[in-house]
């Protein structure tokens, strides 16, 4: 019904200008003007583009009744229509059958200042406003406000001076109802300016579209590359060394226009990005053409005979042109597409990114980034088998996705999860080809870090396994052999005692097996703290790590203070927390023993593993010795077999920075 409602507001638009069109044809013919001249003149050029924009004001009214673009477009088209149907009308008036008809100074003002509005009103619109009627972004606003104000302000200023109707047959000056009483000079000086403004601000907004059109995809695209297509069009014949006649340079208009239109309202019923492509190549093969041919008339012109030069210097331009029109055209493609047009170079690209990952960790992340990039997907996200979650993601899921397989020796290893681009309904052939060309080369890849996360697995859980048992054992230890050994050895002492006057032999045997006890009892303590640390069961891991640190300073009489800051940990496993601390622990050994420092900082954090930092601001000396390359190797030992890393810094005269990341997988 909305649609129906609005109907008839596109028919009185083009009527209008049809009318107007038709009425300058008509005052053309009877002021005597032939058809040639008249195609010659601005009143030929001036109705036809006023025709051509309203026909898109047209379509984009009854297409798309809310996009802004439709009655601005239209307004300016009437505004042109109207100027070029007053210049032929005060022609007549004037000098066809002078007084014959009224209201001649207002219809010179039309005719000497609505072209201009019309136009400017245009350029403004479709530049800001291209292609949904809205502003690209908020910072657009007091440009466009600039440009509004500007087009008043030029319209007012050209009205108030005298008016020149220049015609096929004369040329006549007009007064104007607005007519002030001084010089034109001051009015047309404060137009030219804000004229300039007008266009310096279209010329602004038509290097956003071009950028916007580089950073998206799909339709979008598809309708700033029919904007940029009618830029092109518009920019050829002014390119060119020669004079187009005029009716070539109207058929390039109204095609320009067309183009305009299209991407408004019908930018998906054709593929505009390869004609694109090849006219934007064979402009900068022009270009060079030209200029191979200036430079050559400049160094060799004055040597050659006259008959030889032009063609020599055609010759070195068409030289010049077969070396480097598939270089121009590859660097243009790769412009506008990225490297969606060259599968070798996109592979090229994935397998010196993948060479680049050091860490098995960046690998998918840099597979799902680069085919996202690579084909100017919305979305990338790489799942290995039997994982419920994607291994990395890029981009924001959109509502459509594809999945390709990913296999290794005939075994599914995993899923290529990419995303439509918005308002298409599928990938393209030639997308889907890059796709399966890429899954075989990422097949590859996943395998490996899925093999890489099952080892990592395997060795956490024996860590973790083997730190478990430890603590059973010493548990065992602890409560059970220990305790028998401590009450065996005061039982033999109490038989010493007892034995010693009646039979002091047996009492110094007895003696000889307690003693021997005890000591048997305190290498059970010492195997009990070596298993697991005590104080982890006890206490926890940061009161643990608080309790050495007081201990430290302590010993130490203040010259060296330590201090333990850490967030809220969640429940770690057992293997992480004896690891934490126990790298905590020898890295504060080296601290007290080697760096000479007066404080030191403790520091745990939780991400996707426990970060723990030591730093200290000692000397930052390289520790020598057997002590250096035992206790760092121990360090270095503990973080990975856990499958994390233990980093050592030696800050000369700064310190001493140790950093262990211990993953924690979910419990």
């Amino acid at each position: 019904m909305r649609s129906a409602r609005l109907r008839p507001a596109p028919l009185l638009v083009l009527a209008a200008i049809a009318g107007l069109s038709a009425t300058t044809v008509a005052l053309t013919v009877a002021n005597g003007t032939s058809l040639s001249a008249f195609v010659d003149s601005n009143g030929a050029s001036g109705w036809i583009s006023a025709l051509a924009f309203g026909v898109v004001a047209v379509l984009v009214l009854s297409r798309q009744p809310g996009n802004r673009l439709g009655p601005l477009l239209a307004a300016g088209a009437l505004l042109v229509a109207i100027s070029g149907a007053a210049d032929p009308y005060v022609y007549y008036a004037l000098h066809t059958r002078p007084g014959s008809l009224p209201l001649i100074s207002l219809a010179a003002l039309c005719a000497s200042v609505l072209w201009m509005t019309g136009l400017l009103v245009i350029l403004g619109s479709l530049t800001l406003l291209f292609p949904s009627g809205r502003l690209s972004s908020p910072g657009w606003r007091w440009p466009a406000r600039a440009t509004g104000a500007a087009i008043v302000i030029a319209t007012l200023a050209a009205g108030t001076t005298h008016v020149i109707v220049d015609d096929t047959m004369g040329v006549s000056v007009v007064g104007t109802p607005f007519d002030l009483p001084f010089p034109d000079g001051p009015q047309m000086a404060l137009a030219v300016v804000c004229i300039g403004v007008v266009f310096a601000v279209a010329l602004s907004a038509t290097v956003g579209i071009a950028i916007r059109m580089r950073r998206v995809n799909g339709p979008e695209r598809q309708q700033y590359a029919w904007f940029v297509a009618s830029v092109l069009l518009l920019a050829i014949p002014m390119l060119l060394p020669i004079d187009l006649p005029e009716t070539v340079g109207l058929g390039v208009t109204v095609l320009a226009i067309a183009a305009l239109g299209v991407g408004i309202v019908r930018y998906g019923a054709f593929d505009i990005e390869i004609a694109l492509s090849r006219t934007l190549a064979y402009l900068v093969l022009t270009a060079a053409a030209l200029a191979v041919y200036s430079v050559a008339a400049v160094a060799v012109g004055a040597q050659l005979d006259a008959g030889l030069f032009p063609a020599a210097a055609a010759a070195a331009a068409v030289l010049l042109l077969a070396a480097i029109r598939q270089r121009v055209q590859r660097a243009v493609d790769r412009l506008l597409y990225g490297d969606r047009r060259d599968p070798l170079s996109a592979l090229t690209t994935l397998g010196d990114r993948l060479g680049a990952a050091l860490d098995s960790g960046a690998v998918l992340p840099v597979v799902a980034e680069t085919v996202r990039q690579t084909l100017r997907l919305p979305y990338a996200a790489v799942r290995l088998e039997n994982d419920a979650e994607p291994a990395c993601t890029s981009g924001e899921p959109p509502a459509r996705t594809v999945e390709f397989d990913l296999k290794h020796a005939g075994q599914q290893v995993g899923t290529l999860v990419v995303g439509v681009r918005r308002g298409e309904v599928g990938l393209s052939a030639a997308d889907t080809r890059l796709l399966e060309t890429f899954a075989a080369q990422i097949g590859v890849a996943a395998h490996d870090v899925r093999v890489t996360r099952e080892l990592r697995q395997s060795r956490e859980a024996l860590v973790t396994s083997r730190e478990e048992e430890r603590r059973r054992i010493r548990q065992d230890l602890h409560d059970g052999l220990g305790p028998t050994l401590a009450g065996i050895s005061l039982g033999l002492e109490s038989a010493a005692q007892r034995t010693r006057r009646a039979d002091p032999e047996i009492s110094a045997l007895l003696e000889s097996l307690g003693a021997e006890t005890t000591a048997a009892v305190t290498e059970i303590r010492r195997i009990v703290a070596d298993l697991h640390p005590t104080m982890l069961d006890v206490i926890g891991l940061v009161p643990a790590l608080v309790h050495h640190a007081g201990l430290i300073s302590s010993r130490t009489r203040g010259d060296l203070v330590v201090s333990v800051v850490a967030e809220p940990l969640p429940e770690l496993p057992t293997a992480v927390e004896a690891a934490a601390y126990r790298i905590t622990l020898e890295a504060l050994t080296n601290v007290v023993r080697h760096s000479h420092a007066a404080a030191c900082d403790v520091r745990l954090t939780m991400d996707s593993g426990l970060h723990v930092t030591i730093r200290d601001d000692g000397t930052g000396a390289v520790p020598v010795g057997p002590v250096r390359g035992a206790g760092l190797a121990s360090m270095r030992a503990r973080a990975e077999e856990l499958g994390g890393a233990c980093t050592v810094r030696f800050r000369q005269d700064q310190g001493t920075e140790v950093v262990a990341m211990l993953p924690v997988t979910a419990r």
